[in-house]
């Protein structure tokens, strides 16, 4: 089921990458550098999925094959943005420049090595805060699985995470991984996100659905097999004197209303009758209606 759901997951961020193919080639060469970022965003995407527990593979001789390919995701994520061209100036929709940030903090932001562009309200939230808080995760993230620092406080995660994350701004990292997602800010980015939002409800109602259909199947399995040990004790008792066949009836009557209302309702007629007979005819009704219920 897993393999399956990852195949799907493939072949839909396929087909919603292709049409970034029908955007001008220019405008694609200005904003990224050619296949790199359609890279860049399968990893990004297949490492939330990780964290998002949405694909989950195998071990393989102990060793989580997921965790194989969940580093080397990583490793992409942070070696695709050495070949994205470090913009020398990244056009800003005015819409993300709605309010200036202050003198005071628009320059540390600036002196962290933040582009001068950025420095508006919302810019700054949707180019370096939600960012950031990506990276910071990611790598966060990264250490948590590889478990070398185990045996210290997991604040340590925390801390080597936020600064590794720091340090991919004076670097220049940070700009190119914001200038990748940013040029793929378009209406498939949200496609991409209804996508993944489909199939994640499909396999989702698909895992219910299976489940219930074997609680039910469980259930009805174990009403037959009562079933027939009620019509095994009622046969028994039909041999028997009317108190033998009261005594089976009124053992066995609770269960019978959970299997069959009929039957239920002949064996209490059966059990206000004195008559052998009757109460024998009645026992054969009830147990007739009970083959019928489960079979």
């Amino acid at each position: 089921m897993e393999l399956k759901r990852f195949s799907t997951l493939i072949v839909f961020y396929f087909l919603l990458f292709s049409l970034s193919f029908g955007l001008d080639v220019n405008e694609i060469r200005t904003l990224i550098g050619g296949i790199t970022s359609v890279v860049f965003i399968l990893a990004f995407v297949i490492i939330l999925l990780f964290l998002g527990g949405v694909i989950k593979m195998p071990s393989i001789k102990g060793i989580p094959s997921s965790l194989i390919l969940f580093v080397v995701l990583v490793v992409v994520l942070l070696i695709v943005p050495m070949y994205v061209p470090y913009p020398q100036y990244l056009e800003i929709p005015t819409n993300f420049k709605i309010t200036p940030l202050p003198s005071y903090a628009a320059e540390v932001f600036k002196m962290l090595g933040l582009p001068e562009e950025w420095m508006y309200v919302p810019a700054i939230i949707y180019l370096f805060i939600l960012p950031f808080v990506a990276i910071y995760t990611l790598v966060w993230a990264f250490l948590q699985s590889l478990g070398i620092l185990s045996n210290v406080p997991s604040s340590i995660n925390r801390v080597l995470a936020f600064i590794v994350a720091f340090l991919t701004i004076p670097m220049g990292w940070f700009v190119r991984f914001v200038l990748v997602l940013f040029g793929f800010m378009g209406v498939w980015s949200v496609l991409v996100f209804v996508a993944t939002f489909a199939v994640a409800v499909f396999f989702r109602g698909l895992s219910v659905s299976t489940r219930e259909y074997e609680e039910y199947r469980k259930l009805a399995l174990r009403s037959k097999q009562e079933a027939q040990n009620i019509i095994k004790d009622l046969e028994a008792a039909k041999q028997g004197t009317v108190d033998i066949m009261k005594k089976a009836i009124s053992e066995n009557l609770e269960k019978t209303k959970a299997i069959d209302e009929t039957a239920h309702r002949i064996l209490n007629a059966a059990l206000l009758s004195n008559d052998p007979d009757e109460v024998r005819k009645l026992i054969s009704e009830a147990i007739n209606k009970l083959r019928k219920s489960s079979s």
